[in-house]
């Protein structure tokens, strides 16, 4: 997230009302930086990830996944600094800071019994959060460890484009849980991105990963399509479940900062059980290395920050087609990063999920 005007669409004032966003066509925009934002932090984690995979042998996917989500915690401050250059000091610092701390509680006090009214929740505003941040923090995990597990069976080509099939488990889901109508450009759009995730990966190539044998690559399809799927749940599970009424960019980020308390405070306990078992043995990195983890976390945190914000502001399809665009553009930058060439197939997905990014994204605006 960063320190720019877009924190004014969570007005805070001194009348009881509801926070809300900016109409329709200025939450459209705000979506629209959100997801430029993510698709760059994603480009930069994979980019990561890449670098590490190929200069270190520390393969433990649940202890990155582990450092990466307790990283979510610092959400809090950053919300909090964007909360303060989004106001007018008229104060001293001291008072400013008490001043914006009270008015975000009250505004996270609001929207969460918006939440807990729009879904008859009776229970205390307390353990109805608990609940909900312990469940978010799970559906998360699933997936983002099952990436991390790919990572290691297959390309990082086939892995970034089949993960990003989750747009079409997100529409499924979004008919199921969120009763969202059978729209034929919808269908169109996803099918589209669909067609050209499979394409790049696997229309026949002679840049293909020869290190990785078929067995294994398939395993790691397989595996990186059950991410795909748990992923596009989690989307909808959360425009469900996790998102006001009123969408706000203060509460989205308060859930971020709650699934990393969650996940330092109760899931760490995977990692000795891992041990034990022999699955994931426990080593610390070495310095370097451990770097590397950190600035794959930083980035993480600002791709599932903004991510969840535009989910919130739009719908969980248009932010599964959107984040597609991550693609082509990890393919473009890994043109300039490692000075190959983009394969054909390549070209001919990536026009593919544009056009099909086009004609959702039309679509929504004419909704």
């Amino acid at each position: 997230m960063t320190s720019s005007p877009t924190y004014h669409a969570v007005p805070v004032s001194d009348t009881p009302s509801t926070p809300t966003l900016a109409p329709r066509k200025g939450r459209n925009m705000l979506a629209g930086l959100m997801l430029a934002i993510c698709v760059v932090s994603f480009v930069l984690q994979t980019e990561l990830a890449q670098y590490v995979q190929r200069t270190t042998n520390y393969q433990k996917p649940y202890f990155i996944l582990y450092v990466s989500h307790c990283c979510y915690i610092f959400m809090a401050p950053v919300q909090l600094v964007g909360e303060l250059i989004a106001r007018h000091p008229r104060k001293g610092v001291v008072d400013l800071i008490k001043d914006t701390v009270s008015e975000c509680r009250r505004e996270l006090y609001q929207s969460l019994q918006d939440l807990q009214h729009e879904q008859d929740q009776n229970e205390s505003p307390l353990r109805f959060s608990l609940r909900t941040v312990i469940v978010l923090a799970v559906l998360l995990t699933i997936p983002s460890y099952l990436w991390y597990v790919s990572v290691n069976l297959t390309s990082m080509a086939n892995l970034t484009a089949i993960y990003n099939t989750g747009c079409f488990f997100a529409y499924l889901f979004s008919i199921l849980m969120l009763n969202d109508r059978l729209v034929t450009p919808k269908i169109v759009a996803v099918l589209l991105c669909i067609t050209g995730v499979f394409t790049m990966a696997f229309w026949s190539s002679d840049d293909d990963d020869s290190d990785i044998d078929t067995y294994t690559s398939l395993l790691g399809i397989v595996v990186a399509a059950l991410g795909a799927a748990a992923y596009g749940f989690y989307e909808v599970y959360y425009k469900k479940y996790a998102s006001p009424p009123n969408p706000s960019i203060l509460f989205a980020n308060a859930v971020t900062t709650g699934i990393g308390f969650t996940t330092l405070l109760l899931l760490w306990i995977p990692i000795p059980i891992f041990h034990f078992l022999g699955h994931e043995t426990f080593e610390l990195p070495d310095l370097r290395t451990f770097s590397y983890i950190l600035g794959i976390a930083s980035m993480s945190v600002v791709y599932n920050a903004t991510f969840m914000c535009v989910i919130a502001l739009v719908n969980p399809v248009f932010a599964a087609v959107g984040v597609m665009l991550t693609v082509p553009a990890v393919a473009i930058t890994d043109v300039f990063v490692t000075g190959v060439m983009t394969p054909l197939s390549t070209v001919v997905g990536s026009i593919l999920i544009l056009i099909g990014f086009y004609i959702l994204n039309r679509e929504i605006k004419q909704e």
